[in-house]
């Protein structure tokens, strides 16, 4: 019976399409991931890969078996995943968070700490990708997030309340004022929304809900905080952000 780790090289060398390639990535000899795929094919008793001078491709067999294989690595992993918290268990809290989010993270965490010194406290840095994907999956224990998703399968506590920013470019007509209400700004552009951002999240930005309908929202959908300050910076839209992440926006051509 094949295991694991042939699946996981024969799978690698079928998308690197070279076995140099793939042996780099697998941090094996080539003679060992060779033997390994030989392996294979000697247990399903056919022929998965065709040598070539430039690589190996996938025989019609090998695309077939591919597909299966990437499905049994991913439920491998998947169960693996679910006893994340148990390979954790012990004094021990792993905390995810945006890079946003982190001038919030770091007093609660420090407190965390003061409070519960025997605790060891992991702070895991998460790219968009993975909100809510590394909480659901075991791999962290709590999250940090702004604003709060609506899941019916977590348990929320609100930690803190952020009062919020208008951000303009300095020559907007409204950057000179020191307070505005929401009829002021309600015809602005707002950056577009990136695919990675959940729908309620970017209508929480827009301000949706006192219009009940979507602005008008630039074409570039900004990511980061950078590109947003590049986006206001250029005239191109406003933005509404929490004041932990204002410090970062703020400045040279943005107020």
């Amino acid at each position: 019976m094949f295991d694991y780790r042939q699946l996981q090289c024969f799978v690698t060398v079928a998308h690197e399409g070279q076995m140099t390639r793939a042996a780099a990535k697998l941090h094996v000899a080539q003679p060992a991931l060779s033997q390994s795929i030989a392996k294979l094919e000697a247990v399903v008793g056919v022929q998965l890969l065709e040598r070539h001078p430039r690589g190996v491709s996938l025989t019609a067999a090998g695309e077939a078996f591919l597909e299966k294989a990437r499905a049994a690595l991913s439920a491998a992993e998947e169960a693996r995943a679910v006893l994340g918290p148990w390979l954790r268990e012990g004094r021990a809290l792993a905390l995810g968070c945006l890079p946003s989010t982190q001038p919030i993270a770091r007093p609660i965490v420090r407190q965390f700490t003061q409070a519960l010194p025997g605790v060891d406290v992991q702070v895991r840095e998460l790219g968009v990708s993975e909100r809510l994907n590394e909480l659901k999956n075991g791999e962290i224990d709590v999250e940090l997030l702004y604003p709060p998703p609506h899941d019916p399968d977590l348990w929320i506590e609100t930690v803190a309340y952020a009062p919020r920013y208008v951000l303009l470019a300095e020559s907007h007509p409204l950057a000179r004022e020191s307070r505005l209400v929401f009829e002021q700004i309600a015809g602005e552009t707002f950056p577009g929304r990136h695919p990675s951002v959940p729908e309620k999240w970017a209508e929480e930005a827009w301000l949706s809900r006192y219009r009940g309908r979507v602005p008008p929202v630039t074409s570039e959908t900004p990511l980061t905080l950078e590109e947003v300050w590049t986006l206001v910076c250029a005239e191109k839209a406003i933005v509404v952000l929490p004041d932990f992440m204002v410090p970062s926006t703020e400045g040279d051509g943005v107020r």
